[in-house]
């Protein structure tokens, strides 16, 4: 099958796919396009074929690819739309239930903001739905309006995971980007900092849903800069009666709960949040029969801003982890204690060249082969480093720049899958992480970043002026790191060998730069 325009593939109506028929196209994205189609006994589905082209825009090419990593998960969620992960010539697409009807926010839209009662009754169904998400070890972290189906029988399907996080797997979103995903109005204070396995972070948007669709407002309203997101870490959102009178004080307490900046402080899960819900429910089903004071119309939902992606730079990030006072305080305090609770596992870094030649694929086939062996002595996640020089996919002053560095982000990150896929077990996670900028400032922030207890590294044979010259670069590497390091040297007859942070040696490390795609000559110590 041709691509008609170069990004997608040519799926008509009336077309053939795989053995399913094209209907019409319903949706497009970043990443990919959605099709009504018939399988070949006449159910309906819906296909999500991804593009095709190089600059792809990395955060959309990993939630893609989260959401097949997914769907293998999900398969028999009746809360979803039961996606099922398939191969058709050279993509890799998603199966997905039709879901009929409208997703709520379009459904507010269209009626107008809920009272306190149908609220409650649909709400209940969401939680319902996340309580048995989160026994699956799935945290969305994406719920908002928009992602929550209603069928025309009223019944609730929650939909786009690509930002979700399964606990028991590496994070692809996390290990990928530094700044956070999401949307801004709608995530958890903690999600800000980092925190991606916390099962109360959708208890937070929970509130921010029930606190919109009986208001037509936002708690925080303004979380689209630094200093709005700031402002809203440190302060309290209003009480939602204060726009709509009618609201029980019982309803308002339950939503200002949800609200909490710390998680410890909102309900214990949400099956403690489905109780709270039906214990408040009868006095709200009561005064919805009552004759109302007067009337009260209720506006169309506000949702410009709840829509808008988060796309925070590090320098951002670096902004609102590093102020203080009050709420901020509190947030930090708990995230130190959240931290030191985790399961601890053995975490590798495996430093990698996405050179294509041949010197640079068998130095990196050892370099996580090694690594492999490593992760054998204990629960371990290896994530497997390249670093991509001169670029940042976060930032791109002009649309080619931006086009050439989602290519070469692509570029490298399906060079490392192809090496990942040589070594892939069930019960050992490989995640990829892609960074830009100098090695050595970049091989150190990863490792930081993810507390690292090993990092493997290759070095290759040098002669005596390229020692001269490079050597700088390993000693900076070897004496900056500060956990052990395992060097996989390049000559194959002689043993990799374990150095403890801190030691320096004269060998380059491998494996860490690609050059621009106008300039494909390899770098920085890499040759």
């Amino acid at each position: 099958m041709t691509d008609t325009d170069g990004q997608f593939l040519a799926l008509e109506p009336g077309s053939k796919f795989d053995g399913f028929t094209i209907e019409k196209q319903i949706g497009e994205g970043g990443m990919a396009r959605l099709f009504l189609a018939h399988d070949e006994n006449g159910r309906q589905c819906v296909l999500k074929v991804p593009r095709r082209t190089l600059d792809v825009d990395p955060v959309a090419m990993i939630a893609f690819e989260n959401e097949l990593r997914l769907a293998r998960y999900l398969e028999d969620f009746p809360y979803a739309h039961m996606p099922v992960s398939q191969s058709g010539g050279e993509c890799r697409y998603l199966v997905m239930d039709y879901i009929p009807g409208a997703n709520l926010w379009a459904r507010l839209c269209a009626q107008g903001c809920l009272s306190e009662a149908k609220a409650i009754a649909l709400v209940k169904k969401i939680v319902h739905a996340l309580a048995e998400l989160h026994r699956r070890r799935i945290v969305h972290l994406d719920i908002k309006l928009s992602n929550i189906m209603i069928t025309p029988d009223d019944e609730v399907r929650i939909i786009d995971f690509g930002l979700s996080n399964h606990l028991d797997l590496p994070d692809l979103i996390y290990e990928s980007f530094q700044e956070p995903k999401g949307t801004p109005a709608y995530i958890a204070p903690e999600q800000f900092f980092g925190v991606r396995d916390e099962p109360r972070s959708d208890i937070f948007s929970i509130g921010t849903m029930l606190y919109e669709m009986t208001t037509s407002k936002l708690p925080f309203p303004n979380a689209h800069s630094e200093l709005g997101v700031i402002n809203r870490i440190k302060g309290d959102a209003v009480s939602p009666r204060r726009y709509r009178t009618e609201l029980s004080e019982g309803f308002a307490a339950l939503v200002m709960t949800c609200l909490q900046n710390v998680p410890d402080r909102r309900f214990a899960g949400m099956d403690a949040l489905y109780a709270a819900l039906e214990q408040i429910e009868p006095a709200a089903v009561a005064a919805a029969t009552a004759p109302p004071a007067t009337a009260v119309h209720a506006p169309v939902p506000a949702m410009r801003g709840s829509r808008m992606l988060a796309r925070l730079t590090g320098q951002f990030l670096s902004a609102i982890r590093s102020a203080e006072g009050g709420k901020l305080d509190e947030i930090n305090a708990w995230i130190a204690g959240h931290l030191a609770r985790r399961t601890p596992r053995y975490r590798i870094v495996a430093a990698m060249d996405n050179d294509s030649r041949a010197r640079a694929a068998s130095l990196n086939s050892e370099i996580l082969a090694q690594a492999v062996r490593q992760a054998g002595l204990q629960p371990s996640i290896i994530t497997v480093l390249t670093v991509l020089r001169e670029h940042n996919v976060a930032i791109a002053s002009t649309e080619r720049e931006r086009k050439d560095r989602n290519a070469a982000y692509r570029e490298a990150r399906e060079a490392m899958k192809r090496i990942i896929a040589g070594f892939a077990r069930d019960d050992l996670p490989i995640g990829i992480n892609i960074r830009s900028g100098e090695p050595v400032d970049a091989i150190s922030s990863c490792v930081t970043d993810l507390d690292a207890d090993l990092l493997v590294v290759g070095a290759r044979r040098l002669n005596a002026l390229s020692r001269f010259v490079l050597g700088s670069t390993a000693y900076k590497v070897l004496t900056t790191i500060k956990c052990p390091i395992m060097v996989i040297q390049e000559n194959a007859g002689r043993k990799a060998r374990v150095l403890p942070a801190g030691q320096s040696q004269t060998a380059v490390p491998a494996a860490l730069v690609t050059a621009s795609p106008a300039d494909r000559a390899p770098v920085g110590g890499t040759g």
